[in-house]
């Protein structure tokens, strides 16, 4: 059956141009051009409204109650996206309040603004499906979307035991119609990681699901982002966006082997230390290509499976700059974070930082910087030089000295610009890395 997306306010060009990206993800879906949401009234509120889409003015006097208006003209099943004319954190929030599920800076950006498209789209989906249940189209799917608005109050309760032994909703309830959830795997400020399996096809897949709907937009902008890297072997892809609860919970592969850390601890021998960096960097390398910063790369955040091959996790904290150079959101793990990511400027020099503590943790079973007090590691981050490798350990290679303290420059400008010149200088200099040859001492 065809949908329908409601586009308020937007010129031609980029009502055209937007409909096209939209016709590329779901050719199904129709436009209901709007001037503004006062043209509402002639239109008859449909079920089969898939998404609402409002650009806001700069001259517009309080543009939030237009979002609020559409917002409640709009199914709850269709999330609204707004576009704003330029970043204003104050009318940001007063979108966010009245209804807006994610927001865009204008101007448009196709690279980024496409898979948060597809995200949006993908989640109506979900939400559709919920939402018919809820009306009797199908028992057994009636079912489902039941334990799918029970699961904030179960979750709350099961939240508030403390305990992490019982799946939330119960064991019949199946996630997103599909998955039964196993066993809780760990979680953060922002939400759950969840073990979850299909029953049909014995399909087993990672789960992350938000403590609340506040942290919606977050979620979808992690998909967005993963959506990037849909084809890249050393990140971790989105299987589909699931909904519960009202909340956006992503589905990811489930990804088996040991962290990069619980490896270092154990000890490595040098040809595994060198794949997995390689493959880090390489994997970085695409990142940076697509200006996304993770900023939260670390050993704990590395998977190295049974191959040998590594998987990069949590872009949850990563952000993509569109046009931006610098973030101002101090994010990260401090014995990784560089000079200006602890002062809250982050950029990709950020991760070609990380990079380096990764590199000269695994040539010389160190870290660079470490206390246990966070104020005298972030001083000494700030303000201190790292120990050169070759003072811990004589006779270490000057060529890998000179990459790894390039990387930990202080000024972003003294780094290597991005991943992409780390790797292209690591294989020019050292053609065999990978084979155990560098790091093997």
């Amino acid at each position: 059956m065809t949908s329908k997306a409601i586009v308020v306010g937007l010129s031609d060009s980029d009502r055209e141009q937007l409909q096209s990206w939209i016709a590329s993800i779901d050719p199904s879906i129709d436009f209901i051009p709007l001037a503004d949401v006062s043209h509402l009234e002639s239109l008859e509120p449909e079920k089969h409204f898939r998404l609402g889409v409002l650009e806001i003015m700069e001259e517009q006097s309080r543009p939030w109650r237009d979002v609020s208006r559409l917002r409640r003209f709009l199914p709850e099943s269709a999330p609204l996206l707004v576009l704003i004319p330029a970043r204003d954190p104050a009318l940001i929030r007063r979108c966010v309040k009245n209804g807006a599920d994610d927001y865009w800076i204008m101007p448009f950006n196709r690279e980024v603004l496409l898979p948060r498209l597809q995200v949006l789209l993908e989640w109506a989906s979900a939400s559709e499906t919920v939402r018919e249940a809820a009306e009797g189209e199908d028992a057994s799917e009636y079912d489902r979307a039941l334990g799918g608005r029970v699961m904030s109050f179960l979750e709350g309760l099961f939240q508030s035991k403390g305990g992490h032994g019982v799946p939330v909703g119960g064991e019949r309830h199946l996630m997103g119609g599909r998955w039964k959830m196993l066993r809780n795997l760990g979680g953060g400020s922002y939400g759950e990681v969840w073990l979850v399996e299909d029953p049909t096809t014995g399909e087993r897949a990672v789960a992350k699901i938000p403590h609340s709907v506040k942290s919606n937009r977050r979620f979808m902008h992690e998909a967005g982002i993963l959506k990037l890297f849909r084809e890249h072997p050393n990140a971790v892809h989105v299987l589909e966006i699931a909904h519960e609860g009202g909340k956006v919970v992503l589905i990811q592969e489930f990804v088996e082997g040991r962290t990069l850390q619980e490896m270092l601890d154990e000890g490595m021998e040098g040809a595994p230390k060198e794949k997995a960096f390689l493959q880090l960097v390489q994997v970085m390398a695409y990142a940076h290509t697509q200006n996304v910063m993770h900023r939260d790369i670390k050993p704990e955040n590395i998977i190295v499976q049974s191959s040998g091959d590594i998987k990069l996790l949590d872009f949850g904290t990563g952000k993509h700059l569109s046009g931006e150079s610098v973030s101002s959101t101090i994010i990260g793990s401090r014995p990784y974070m560089s000079p200006e990511q602890i002062e809250g400027r982050s950029c990709l020099g950020s991760d070609v930082w990380a990079l380096g503590v990764i590199l000269y943790a695994l040539s010389t079973g160190f870290i660079p910087f470490y206390y246990d007090n966070d104020k005298a590691l972030m001083d000494a981050i700030l303000e201190c030089e790292p120990e050169k490798p070759s003072d811990l350990q004589p006779g270490f290679s000057p060529d890998l000295e000179r990459i790894i303290l390039r990387c930990l420059e202080k000024k972003p400008e003294n780094r290597y610009t991005h991943a992409g010149e780390l790797l292209e200088d690591l294989v020019k200099t050292f053609p065999s890395f990978g084979s155990g040859q560098v790091l093997d001492q």
